[in-house]
């Protein structure tokens, strides 16, 4: 017997009978004098268990540290809109947790934190591309120059653009590619378009479908 489970509540139920009208509870092991009273007041246990049980769960939910199952996902739904802060697939509630939390506090906009964020995304292998950015392209040359990166804009660069975007190239499977493209959407700076190229480690194949953010 536990608190809160049907036992308990037969007990409690019983101590509050007048005593005299019926027989007193037996010890352990012994034969029950009242089997049909035992069995009334069980009945009204086991709804009075269930309704204890619901409101463990309900005090649980109140919390966000608390939370687990479908209400740790509504708790996400909740705080970053629905759909935008999934569960990966088979994704433990401690993990799930740990990733909602982190988000809540996490640095917005800048390079670091897009790293960071993809990190915690699981896209561990990734690289972020940013055509004005010399350490990632090079410098502005004269045309033909081959010093350095080669150059914004040169032929052997495998991207260049304009600024206000950048490239990210990631080798995430397909459950976790949907779980980058949020990241990148809730930690970018708005206004910013981010062009995602995902190659799956498992089918060595190459995705550009759906990565304009």
């Amino acid at each position: 017997m536990s608190t809160g489970d049907q036992s308990d509540f037969v007990r409690r139920l019983r101590g509050l009978l007048p005593r005299g009208w019926f027989p007193d509870p037996v010890a352990t092991g012994s034969t029950e004098q009242a089997p049909v009273l035992v069995g009334i007041l069980s009945g009204f246990g086991s709804a009075l268990a269930g309704a204890w049980t619901l409101l463990q769960q309900v005090r649980s939910s109140t919390r966000l540290s608390t939370s687990t199952g479908s209400v740790l996902d509504l708790a996400a739904n909740d705080l970053f809109g629905v759909g935008q802060f999934p569960r990966t697939s088979g994704e433990a509630d401690a993990s799930y947790l740990a990733r909602i939390e982190a988000a809540l506090i996490a640095k917005k906009n800048t390079r670091s934190a897009l790293s960071a964020a993809l990190t915690a995304a699981g896209a561990t292998q990734s690289q972020i591309i940013e055509c004005w950015n010399a350490a990632d392209c090079g410098a502005l040359l004269p045309a033909g120059a081959t010093r350095g990166l080669g150059g914004y804009g040169a032929s052997a660069l495998r991207y260049s653009g304009r600024p206000g975007q950048f490239f990210l190239e990631t080798a995430v499977t397909a459950d976790v590619l949907p779980i980058v493209r949020k990241s990148v959407v809730q930690t970018k700076a708005a206004g910013v378009v981010a062009w995602i190229r995902n190659i799956d480690p498992t089918v060595l194949k190459s995705d550009f479908g759906g990565d304009i953010l």
